[in-house]
């Protein structure tokens, strides 16, 4: 019964915490064309929404939300490469 009460309590602390993070993403499609984001969940209506927007499997959205601050994940999909950085 703790082992429920303690995952039930770290989901609760995660959705009131997505609005506090801050993600710093570069896309590269060539050598020549990069984009480069910040990110700040506070204008999000859900946790990784623009993510989820960008087609990420649930997988990589996983990940992503496992992510540390200053942690870096990198995905290849759709001739991209997604360099992920939580700032905060």
């Amino acid at each position: 019964m703790a082992q429920l009460k303690s995952a039930v309590s770290s989901k609760v602390v995660r959705a009131l915490d997505f609005h506090s993070r801050i993600w710093v993403i570069r896309i590269s499609e060539s050598r020549l064309k990069d984009e480069s984001f910040v990110i700040n969940e506070d204008s999000f209506q859900e946790p990784l929404q623009w993510m989820k927007r960008r087609n990420y499997t649930p997988v990589m959205l996983e990940q992503v939300e496992d992510m540390q601050r200053s942690q870096v994940r990198i995905f290849h999909f759709d001739q991209q490469t997604h360099h992920l950085l939580r700032v905060k």
